[in-house]
């Protein structure tokens, strides 16, 4: 995507905004973007239906499934929590990510991917 300094450092844009502040967070902690962690997406659709349907799409894709779960917003909507253990967190694959879980949610009621958290 194009490439902008970080500290000391030449830094990989994902080419989305939020997932650069969060791996420019990773990189102010120390992480080692090259060394595999453990690596939690976020994605919110309006029913139970709808989530399991997602899941099932995301689990067979070869991501495993923390959670399924009404969230705790009281609106029925619910949370899907995909991850990857021993997972490389780069610009690239976090773009990759971002493509395939939004992907996943075209035409889902509802359906928000609100981004990643990883270990440091």
């Amino acid at each position: 995507m194009g490439l902008s300094e970080f500290g000391n450092t030449t830094f990989e844009s994902s080419g989305n905004a939020d997932d650069d502040e969060v791996l420019k967070s990773l990189l102010s902690y120390g992480a080692d973007l090259t060394k595999p962690r453990h690596w939690d997406h976020y994605l919110y659709v309006s029913d139970e239906a709808s989530a399991r349907a997602v899941a099932e799409k995301i689990s067979a894709a070869g991501w495993a499934l923390q959670d399924v779960v009404a969230s705790n917003s009281g609106d029925g909507t619910w949370v899907v929590i995909a991850e990857q253990f021993d997972a490389v967190v780069n610009a690239e694959t976090v773009r990759q990510a971002r493509e395939f879980f939004e992907a996943v949610l075209l035409g889902v009621p509802g359906g928000e991917y609100d981004g990643w958290s990883a270990s440091i």
